[in-house]
């Protein structure tokens, strides 16, 4: 796998601050942390932006599914499946396999489109992007933003 070298080191630098009181705690769990920092440096992606990712997505529940999307990044393996054969993934329910083809689709997204509240709209879906990168839209989605904003945190509970 490539690094990219590109993601976010210091994402709490670009997002305000988050009253604790607007937010559930959020305690990640330490399987968690541990793909996240391994696959973060394989692809210079900040782990608590993955971790972020994985609290949005399915509340780091391995076996979430929704509309065809699985596990922990929610990834649809009709979408990913050349993804999969080529990371050797086979069981999207397993969060270490889950979350490398979740990372490593962020590391393609991070190519293209380099902001970050970009890479998040794409990776959710979001048809507004186009919009937003011609200026038409102002602000990221719901979903980029409270994903900025739980990094942004986690990372300041890092000491980053």
């Amino acid at each position: 796998m490539k690094k990219t070298g590109i993601l976010l080191l210091f994402l709490g630098i670009l997002v305000p601050a988050v009253r604790a009181e607007a937010r559930e705690a959020v305690e990640v769990p330490e399987e968690v942390i541990e793909i996240s920092e391994e696959l973060g440096g394989e692809y210079g992606i900040c782990p608590e932006l993955i971790q972020a990712v994985c609290w949005q997505e399915s509340r780091f529940q391995a076996d979430a599914e929704n509309n065809g999307c699985i596990g922990i990044m929610q990834v649809d393996p009709e979408w990913h499946g050349d993804r999969m054969e080529r990371l050797g993934v086979t069981d999207l329910t397993d969060s270490r396999q889950n979350m490398t083809v979740g990372v490593d689709y962020l590391a393609e997204l991070a190519v293209r489109y380099e902001d970050v509240g970009a890479v998040l709209m794409k990776y959710n879906g979001d048809r507004r992007l186009k919009k937003l990168l011609e200026g038409g839209m102002e602000d990221v989605s719901d979903y980029a933003q409270s994903v900025l904003e739980l990094s942004a945190e986690l990372e300041r509970r890092h000491g980053k």
